[in-house]
């Protein structure tokens, strides 16, 4: 698949390619995150990938290396035998939780072959856009309880491969100029930047009926014993959101005080008010650092021109997560990533290092993420055996 970008609406194709090909975006935006969750190679912010290559011509995508070399190139390595994931992972302990980031239904085996210690982001917009009709258009053509068992079943084909681990689903949270192109998205508002416009919680808090199906969804789920589902809010910047969504939960019959509601922290906004988010009654909170480090440097993360600029570890993201941590974990509150950056050894690193509780990476990044954590822990514990001893 060659494009100028994908969507969510190409999901069904995308799973048919042997490569894929953009020329923009950058390790954040939605061709990325697919063909890692996918496993196909992936190369994004080609910036011409469209107009070099022919329709017809035969080329070989090295999604690792970044090349797309011309015919069909045999690779000169030998193949290496592995060890099964889960056996693998299965003799690596951490107090630090590893969990794994899901977008499609598809890859849920995949991911708990990683032994990952739960789901840390399920993108649910992945699977509703996949249907190529927007919530409104289920909502108009009397058709909810077809969206509602649509979004149950996804869910639960995920909450089955992890039976007795926790799996955080997000609420919606697709930008207008997704739902564009889907049927029912004709009345779809024009923003000039939809990445800071009518979007997550914002959006179905304002959306009641959309919000409604999805709620409908998780309390399905719940009646049915998946106590290990946990909901997670995204784009919040003021705990009255948070406060309001939980008691819309309450109005349409969920029992708000025993079920595992949490935020992402996208908005630097939502990181400074940590604390007070807690007294709204959190269960935990997640960095969803794609979207903090766009907002907090002003980079638009799927601008290939500005690509450079998206660093994780700048020091004013940093202070927000590590300000965060500690607040969360005075309060004994879970505090966790989902981001891309949690799928970076050096940053995993680093946030073992500042407390955080969990981190959850993309699933061809659970086994160094895990090496990783547990490096950090060993370290850690013996410069405090040796502070002790000095």
């Amino acid at each position: 698949m060659v494009t100028k970008m994908t969507n969510p609406d190409m999901v069904p194709a995308m799973k048919k390619v042997a490569a894929i090909v953009t020329d923009e975006g950058g390790m954040t935006c939605h061709a990325a995150i697919v063909s890692r969750e996918l496993g196909t190679p992936a190369i994004v912010g080609t910036k011409n990938g469209s107009l070099t290559l022919k329709p017809g011509q035969v080329v070989t995508v090295d999604g690792e290396k970044g090349f797309v070399y011309e015919g069909a190139v045999v690779s000169q390595q030998q193949p290496q035998v592995q060890a099964p994931a889960v056996a693998a992972q299965a003799q690596i302990i951490t107090a630090t939780s590893v969990k794994v980031n899901v977008s499609i239904p598809e890859a849920a085996a995949r991911a708990a072959a990683t032994g990952a210690d739960g789901v840390g982001l399920l993108r649910i917009e992945h699977l509703i856009l996949g249907l190529n009709k927007t919530p409104g258009w289920f909502i108009d053509n009397h058709k909810e309880e077809e969206f509602v068992k649509e979004l149950y079943a996804g869910i639960k084909i995920v909450l089955d491969a992890f039976y007795g681990k926790p799996v955080w689903v997000r609420t919606l949270d697709a930008p207008t100029d997704e739902f564009r192109n889907m049927a029912g998205g004709e009345n779809e508002p024009v923003e000039h930047n939809p990445m800071l416009g009518w979007r997550g919680i914002r959006r179905d808090l304002q959306s009641k009926d959309q919000f409604r199906l999805q709620v409908e969804a998780f309390k399905r789920l719940w009646e049915q014993g998946y106590s290990n589902l946990g909901v997670m809010f995204p784009m919040v910047s003021h705990p009255d959101q948070f406060t309001q969504a939980k008691s819309m939960m309450r109005e349409w019959g969920v029992d708000v005080d025993h079920v595992t509601l949490g935020i992402m922290i996208e908005i630097p906004g939502s990181a400074i008010l940590i604390e007070e988010f807690i007294e709204a009654g959190i269960n935990f909170a997640s960095f969803g650092t794609n979207d903090l480090v766009q907002y907090t440097l002003a980079i638009d993360r799927n601008n290939e021109n500005v690509a450079w600029m998206y660093d994780p570890k700048h020091p004013a993201v940093l202070r927000l997560i590590h300000d965060a941590i500690e607040v969360c974990r005075e309060y004994g509150v879970e505090c966790s990533i989902c981001g891309q950056a949690g799928s970076e050894p050096p940053m995993v690193q680093w946030l073992v290092e500042h407390g955080i509780s969990s981190v959850s990476a993309n699933i061809d990044a659970i086994a160094k993420i895990r090496e990783t954590v547990a490096r950090t822990e060993r370290k850690i514990i013996l410069e405090n055996a040796r502070s002790r001893n000095a």
